[in-house]
């Protein structure tokens, strides 16, 4: 059997990402999906902290499968076993001894698929040995939960990361993991006893000589550091050592080692690695004079982003389940079909905090119960867009009962998420975007029912028509026409939640729309029923409730 690296890495990873609940799971199901795409015939894999499983035959003599029991020295003592080390920061962590059947000729098979494997088992490692650290010290078991390609990229810049004392800049858009990450980069490395202070820059709390003095010997955390004053980002600049020689004399008292880290103070205290996180291209606000350029020059040395959920649809089963078990629902008795292929199905505009969320909701006000398209109708119908559930009664199905076909609601756009950004005017999102789009998409948002041409809309932006076109296709993936009509349907679907006797033509015209029958198509077409079907199905969850 020949395996294709690049593909098969997904569809071994993957599947096996569900089983989180303890390491040797997730890599009992991980080896076991190895077994089934490798000519593997005996091996035993051994980790740190977890100890050893072994490839055996199930008790009926069917499959293989990877255990808990079984004698690894079976496999240690095969002279045809084939050793691949399990390393993390050139460190190593555990060994995979695995035995293969040789090709026809003789050959010895060639499965450079065991090296990414190995690899990945490092990784997840880590992952847990941060989850039993940040729950010692924050009292939370913060962990990156999923395998998308996407996230195994943040693990490969945790694991370099961690061990430089270089300044880290994280960008991602609200709500993604970006504290989760700068905590296990500082509990990676080696300053993980020392303080980590993190400052909201919202919001922040004292100054920033008592954050630098309160970090020392640790990592400073700057959270949102876009969101500070400029009077607050000049007064950072004042207490770091520059890594390019901005400044000769050494802010705060700390000095620099050949090596670019922070080497004391006097005192002998070891000045804080910064780790910044910004949800804004500060690049771009830097060349609009609304960001310190001395600052971000200092910041921006190692460098990630945090992807979006709507970018991570592999991640979204893993999260979805480790969020019932972290909110009292057991996944395995709660979890269907139906709520998978909705929240697959969602953009997820608030990414993991919104995730958390509707999660929570769902798991308590279901008692423990499946939750179904009806749930999530009830709960939160703003994921639903309107698409019933092919059983009306599958709310109220009881736990032991068969499962209904998975119902999936119109597919969540891209451009869903801009939608909101526009209404909402999040200048998060915003910001990231070219100033003409930028200024295009808030005229948008606040003059949706106005009759809007491109010719108009592209003076209001200050670029030309076809360029603006440009950046609609480019950059938000849809068309202006396509973008204003959703905005006008969000808005019409508010409306008709909000007021259950308002004329449908009274909200068609509201929003923008002259005629009754192109609204009627259009919400029909991105919601997926007619607006009366709409308000009669959003009007039936609360009247059986």
């Amino acid at each position: 059997m020949t395996v294709s690296v690049g593909g098969a890495l997904d569809e071994i990873l993957h599947p096996a990402s569900a089983d989180f609940r303890s390491l040797p799971d997730l890599i009992g199901g991980l080896m076991d999906r190895l077994a089934d795409r490798t000519p593997l015939r005996g091996g035993a894999l051994w980790l740190q902290d977890m100890g050893t499983l072994v490839l055996a035959q199930d008790r009926a003599g069917g499959r293989v499968c990877w255990t808990a029991d079984g004698d690894p020295n079976e496999a240690a003592a095969d002279p045809e076993a084939v050793v691949v080390p399990i390393t993390y920061a050139d460190a190593p962590v555990g060994e995979m001894r695995l035995v293969l059947d040789r090709a026809p000729d003789g050959a010895a098979p060639e499965a450079p698929i065991l090296h990414d494997v190995a690899r990945q088992c490092g990784y997840l490692a880590k992952r847990y040995e941060v989850r039993r650290w940040a729950e010692r010290r924050f009292g939370r078991p913060l962990m990156m939960v999923g395998m998308s390609p996407a996230l195994r990229e943040l693990d490969a810049f945790l694991e370099q990361a961690a061990h430089s004392a270089l300044p880290v800049l994280l960008t991602g858009e609200f709500g993604t993991e970006k504290a989760p990450l700068a905590a296990a980069i500082h509990g990676c490395g080696p300053r993980r006893d020392g303080p980590f202070v993190q400052v909201n820059g919202a919001d922040p709390a004292g100054t920033p000589a008592d954050w630098f003095a309160r970090a020392a010997g640790g990592t400073l955390f700057l959270s949102g550091v876009d969101e500070m004053t400029p009077a607050l980002q000049g007064q950072i600049v004042q207490h770091m050592p520059s890594q390019l020689g901005q400044w000769l004399d050494a802010p705060g008292g700390w000095t620099l080692s050949a090596a670019g880290a922070g080497s004391g103070m006097s005192g002998g205290m070891e000045g804080p690695r910064v780790i910044a996180s910004t949800t804004a291209d500060l690049r771009r606000l830097a060349e609009d004079g609304r960001f310190s350029r001395p600052l971000l020059a200092e910041l921006d040395f190692l460098c990630a982003t945090v992807p979006p959920l709507r970018d991570r649809p592999a991640d979204i089963e893993p999260l979805v389940l480790a969020a019932l078990e972290r909110h009292g629902g057991r996944a395995d008795e709660t979890r269907t079909d139906e709520l998978i292929a909705l929240c697959k199905a969602h953009s997820w505009p608030e990414n993991l905090f919104e995730l958390e969320r509707v999660i929570a909701r769902l798991a308590v006000m279901t008692g423990g119960r499946p939750i179904r398209h009806g749930d999530v109708r009830r709960h939160a119908p703003w994921m639903v867009g309107g698409a019933m559930p092919a059983d009306p009664g599958a709310a109220a199905h009881p736990a032991g009962h068969a499962e209904a076909a998975p119902v999936v609601p119109p597919a969540s756009s891209p451009a869903d998420h801009w939608v909101r950004c526009a209404l909402t005017r999040d200048q998060g999102a915003l910001t990231r975007l070219h100033g003409g789009l930028r200024k295009a998409l808030m005229f948008l948002g606040e003059r949706f029912a106005d009759p809007i041409t491109l010719d108009e809309l592209s003076r209001q932006a200050h670029v030309s028509p076809s360029h603006l076109s440009y950046l609609f296709r480019t950059e938000l993936q849809t068309s202006f026409k396509g973008l204003l009509g959703r905005i006008r349907i969000h808005k019409a679907r508010e409306l008709l939640a909000a007021d259950r006797r308002l004329p449908i033509t009274e909200v068609a015209m509201s929003v923008g729309y002259g005629d009754l029958s192109h609204f009627e198509k259009s919400f029909r077409r991105l919601v997926g029923e007619s607006p009366r079907e709409y308000r009669r199905n959003l009007a039936e969850p609360a009247a059986r409730g």
